[in-house]
């Protein structure tokens, strides 16, 4: 199944195996995981305990289960008829490599930082394609991309070219605009409730929450805590673009 998978994602995905429920859900902890294709059979039984426990924990977390159908893997896809898994796929009956490839796309639509990615597409429209991607790298996997260097490495280009993109189109510097994203991003990840705020700042790449914890106050003006339980991820992105961007719109709108 595994290898269907390879064969039918190409480049454009890239897959961690896990043995078990309690790796897969430290994997979601630590890892820039965008979804999670689940078999019951993980464990070698049939269970829908697994799948419901990721579903309970990361419910932002697009699912797909593939599986091969059985007698018992029937009955455990009854149970699951309440988890809001849009896709289930069986082997050998509807994993055609077109198809399998296609309904990771689609699913990796709804990833968090996918929506994200969407909800700030008009703030990167100027850029060239290098450094749009690499900045949307930067939500993909938060803790590979930590300083304006590695941000430039990342699109091919010198720090210095990476600044002037930045001053061109008008937003705040590289460092100041990535932690504002990155902010977002966690909040984001904080509307789930596997998450605690240190398993947040350790997937963004903080060495230590309290830094996390500073650089969320100076982007939304309350702690990690506050903003988990008083704002909606359309209410932090609005902050966000009202204290970081709002001067460029209004130059947009002066333009126009």
């Amino acid at each position: 199944m595994l290898a269907r998978l390879r064969h039918a994602a190409g480049h454009r995905f890239q897959f961690l195996p896990v043995p078990s429920w309690d790796e897969a859900v430290q994997a979601v902890l630590r890892r820039p995981i965008e979804i999670g294709v689940v078999d019951p059979n993980l464990e070698g039984e049939p269970r829908a305990q697994g799948i419901q426990r990721l579903r309970a924990l990361f419910p932002s977390l697009p699912l797909i289960l593939y599986t091969a159908l059985t007698p018992e893997v029937a009955r455990v896809l009854l149970l699951l008829g309440h988890t809001d898994i849009r896709q289930v796929v069986i082997v050998r009956h509807d994993d055609h490599p077109q198809r399998l490839g296609d309904l990771l796309v689609t699913e990796a639509e709804h990833a968090v930082s996918h929506c994200l990615i969407d909800a700030i597409k008009d703030l990167l429209a100027g850029f060239p394609g290098d450094l749009r991607w690499a900045i949307e790298t930067t939500l993909r996997e938060p803790a590979a991309v930590q300083s304006v260097k590695a941000l430039a490495d990342r699109a091919k280009m010198d720090r210095r070219t990476c600044l002037r993109w930045f001053a061109k189109a008008q937003l705040p510097p590289p460092s100041v605009t990535l932690t504002a994203l990155r902010v977002v991003y966690a909040h984001r990840l904080l509307q789930d409730p596997g998450y605690t705020i240190e398993d947040v700042a350790t997937k963004l790449g903080y060495a230590q929450t309290r830094s996390f914890t500073q650089n969320v106050r100076e982007v939304l003006g309350r702690t990690p805590g506050e903003i988990r339980l008083s704002l909606s991820p359309e209410e932090a992105l609005a902050i966000m673009r009202e204290r970081y961007f709002s001067r460029r719109q209004l130059r947009l709108v002066k333009a126009s």
